[in-house]
């Protein structure tokens, strides 16, 4: 008979993993075990100095050989500041007055990433890490300057850093730029309360590192 798993050492367990690998406290939140629909036990937690918005889970699979396999999703809470730094001081090149987002989304990274990780340490072509990330630009700021032109410069930065990036540039009415407060936004709501001028302007880089804009693969430099 299957010994039946004990939720409390589980949990234990993984807050015991996450603290040797990040060497920093964090606090859990829910629990659930592995069933039929999942093969394995995930646990929602958060960083001690953080807040429950930087929630993230942590998968844990019993092994056959009786071993706890665990992988977690906290690189992306962690790296987000220092992802948004690289990415502003491009975007800065060109545009004044900018506030800019960055969303890894929720999910389990290759357990490689840590934090001694550097920014162009991340790609690995056998890997999935990419970011979705929406940059505001004030409507003053964009006089005189070719937006389109402008994101396949700064993509072909970010290929050049190894940066698997969507990013959706929004050109936003003077008068509103201040009131768009920190974080992921919702953008429909933006939209439908007249933020934006005219539609938004995108460019990719690929997990091949590749650019493409407008469905088309953009030629680069190398």
């Amino acid at each position: 008979m299957k010994k039946k798993a004990d939720p409390e050492a589980i949990k234990n367990e993984m807050m015991t993993y996450l603290e040797e690998k990040y060497g920093e406290e964090f606090v859990p939140m829910s629990l659930s075990l592995s069933n039929f629909a999942d093969s394995y036990d995930s646990l929602w937690a958060y960083p001690k100095n953080g807040t429950k918005r930087d929630s993230f889970e942590v998968w844990g699979t019993r092994m056959e050989d009786g071993s706890y396999s665990m992988s977690d999703g906290y690189f992306g809470i962690y790296i987000k500041p220092k992802y948004e730094e690289v990415l502003s001081g491009f975007v800065g090149d060109v545009y004044k007055e900018f506030k800019l987002f960055t969303d890894f989304g929720e999910g389990i990274l290759p357990d490689r990433l840590n934090k001694e990780t550097k920014i162009e340490e991340i790609y690995s072509k056998d890997e999935v890490f990419s970011s979705d990330t929406v940059i505001f630009v004030k409507q003053e700021s964009v006089a005189g300057v070719d937006v389109e032109a402008s994101l396949r410069e700064i993509a072909e930065r970010m290929r050049k850093n190894k940066m698997v990036v969507l990013v959706r540039l929004y050109v936003v009415h003077n008068e509103k730029f201040q009131s768009i407060g920190p974080g992921m936004q919702n953008l429909s709501a933006l939209r439908e309360s007249g933020y934006f001028v005219g539609d938004y302007k995108s460019v990719m880089v690929t997990s091949d590192l590749k650019i493409r804009q407008n469905g088309k693969e953009v030629k680069t430099d190398g």
